[in-house]
């Protein structure tokens, strides 16, 4: 008899605990970091400032090379509203400044949660006064808030006939 007044009792329990299930996601929708109102070069636009690893391959053997703390580097539109990267006062292996480059025009394609860029060019690049042929190419992401760059830019750099250097820098870094 006990038995039989317990079973009610267990029915209410289980139908009250069913009620009380939530659906499989109350999360809000995610919203992008992207502003939909500039375009994907205008919100990329800014300073970075943050670390740069550079490896340097010459004649097949990859060395780690260098880590530089607090560099800056500024991506911005020009007069024909082309996206720029400019890395400041870059030094190769041996110490020698190379003072800033520029690589442009970049593409800037917005995704949900980042922008892509990338973009090559040909330039010199002056060390003492001396021009040396250089390719520059430069491919990464940025997204999130605060904004944060992860670019990898390398260089192939002629410094004879005979030889050119290859440079990876790999850089991460925040807006300021």
């Amino acid at each position: 008899m006990k038995r039989l007044k317990m079973l009610p009792l267990m029915l209410m329990a289980l139908c009250s605990s069913v009620a009380f299930v939530a659906c499989s996601d109350d999360d809000d929708e995610p919203k992008p970091t992207i502003d939909p109102v500039l375009s994907a070069a205008e919100w990329v636009a800014g300073e970075y400032v943050g670390t740069t690893l550079t490896d340097l391959d010459s004649r097949g053997m990859v060395m780690r090379i260098d880590t530089t703390y607090d560099q800056p580097v500024t991506l911005g539109l020009n007069e024909q509203k082309q996206l720029v990267l400019t890395y400041h006062n870059w030094t190769d292996h041996t110490g020698m400044s190379y003072g800033d480059f520029r690589i442009l025009p970049l593409e800037a394609t917005a995704t949900e949660r980042a922008v892509v860029i990338a973009g090559e060019c040909t330039d010199s690049l002056y060390k003492m006064g001396v021009g040396y042929p250089a390719t520059l190419k430069v491919a990464g992401t940025i997204g999130g808030e605060p904004k944060v760059a992860d670019l990898t830019i390398n260089i192939d750099l002629v410094v004879s006939p005979k030889m050119t250097l290859k440079f990876t820098l790999d850089y991460e870094g925040t807006v300021e």
